[in-house]
């Protein structure tokens, strides 16, 4: 049915990847946080907080990381293939879209500042 509860909860969720593998990956900016489901909707875990600010678009690169844009706070976050923060990047104003082209380019979109940045 779709539907979650407990550690597989979220508010408002936004944006949604998928993984090498199948897992679903799904943005909350509400909840601020990065929740991981099987194919079957099984919860698996979540992304370390610590540096999610409104989270809403995701990307997963070939290698398993994923990109995530805060809306709130304006950046672009980098997590290893388990959910680990790396770094963040960036200063945008309230990007929405985020994705990875073939050859591996990150491209963010900067809302607020209406552009696309690579």
């Amino acid at each position: 049915d779709g539907k979650v509860s407990g550690d597989g909860s979220f508010n408002s969720p936004f944006g949604i990847a998928f993984d090498i593998s199948g897992d679903v990956h799904v943005t909350a900016c509400s909840s601020n946080s990065v929740t991981v489901f099987t194919p079957s909707g099984q919860f698996v875990r979540k992304y370390d907080q610590t540096h999610l600010n409104c989270p809403i678009g995701i990307a997963i690169d070939s290698a398993g990381y994923s990109l995530v844009v805060n809306s709130s706070s304006g950046s672009l976050s980098i997590y290893d293939p388990s959910g680990r923060f790396i770094h963040s990047i960036g200063e945008f104003s309230d990007p929405y879209g985020v994705s990875v082209s073939p050859d591996g380019s990150v491209w963010v979109a900067d809302t607020g500042n209406h552009r696309l940045v690579k």
